[in-house]
């Protein structure tokens, strides 16, 4: 990670849309492990697993000096419940409606960030919250009930809320190791996952019995180890050094790969609601494009 340090301003914005984009596809991974016989929250947390000791050994390694604060671990611990909340609803509702909902992230941010940050409320951020809350409406609609909503639905609601505030946690707090709180992360995936699992029934997946399991597992470690632990250490290292409001508006070239991949790859509904809803939202998060004023002491190397 001592080689990302040198990049800058700039090279966290390239490397957190490159992320994005990689973000956006990530059902892809997910369904080939869901074809393997690993549904719903197994898929996430095979990958999470393949994931940890590699981390593991990169946060052993990592330079010396300077404790990642409390508040920061606590954060990449809630991204990674967001990362398993969102994995899971790739397996549990269309692409499209999974990484739309998730993308209520903006919004949830620039309320957190005016909350409890010390950012001046706005018609920018009345803009951002408005655009977005409609997006979604749209997508459903105008039926926006406990009715409509499908577990799919509700994963990457809460996924996207976990994200923010998991976000806001880990900006307050500089100076944290990117491996560790990688690490961290990963952590915070695989226990949500195992919390799920353990309690939540049918809504986790079926089991897929230890012959299927095993044959899954080379899949497995290749897009943990591969796709997974790259994207988790560059996205939890600009995470330190761009606003979460900044952050999440990045982030939303997700919501173009993700519906374009998912428009062209998969025989999945897709309409006027849906690209009009993914078009407010990505409206939404593009009033936060020039970034507000950062909290002194924040990394900009």
């Amino acid at each position: 990670m001592r080689a990302l340090d040198g990049l800058g301003y700039r090279g966290a914005v390239g490397l957190t849309l490159a992320a994005s984009v990689l973000w956006g596809v990530w059902w892809i991974p997910i369904r080939w492990l869901e074809a393997a016989g690993l549904e719903g929250v197994w898929a996430s947390l095979a990958m999470g697993l393949a994931a940890l000791p590699v981390l593991a050994a990169l946060a052993a390694r990592d330079r010396p000096g300077g404790v990642t604060a409390p508040r920061a671990l606590l954060g990449a611990l809630l991204i990674g419940l967001a990362a398993m909340l969102y994995g899971a609803a790739l397996s549990f509702t269309d692409v499209v409606r999974a990484v739309v909902i998730f993308y209520l992230a903006p919004a949830w941010s620039t309320a957190i960030e005016c909350l409890f940050m010390g950012r001046r409320w706005s018609l920018r951020s009345a803009a951002a919250l408005g655009l977005s809350l409609l997006g979604v409406a749209t997508i459903f609609r105008f039926d926006v009930s406990l009715g409509s909503l499908a577990t799919g639905d509700i994963a990457a609601l809460i996924s996207g809320l976990a994200w923010a505030i998991g976000a806001a946690l880990v900006f307050s707090r500089p100076g944290g190791r990117p491996a560790t709180l990688a690490l961290f992360t990963t952590l915070g995936l695989v226990l949500a996952a195992g919390a799920v699992l353990a309690f939540g029934g049918a809504a986790a997946g079926r089991w897929p019995g230890g012959a299927e399991a095993l044959g899954a597992a080379p899949l497995a470690l290749v897009t943990g180890v591969v796709y997974l632990v790259p994207v988790l250490l560059v996205t939890l290292w600009a995470a330190q050094r761009l606003a979460p409001a900044a952050m999440s508006f990045l982030l939303t070239a997700e919501i173009v790969s993700g519906v374009v991949s998912g428009a062209l790859l998969l025989a999945e509904p897709f309409g006027w609601p849906e690209a009009v809803g993914a078009g407010l939202i990505i409206l939404g998060a593009t009033a936060e494009a020039v970034a507000p004023p950062r909290r002194a002491g924040a990394p900009r190397r």
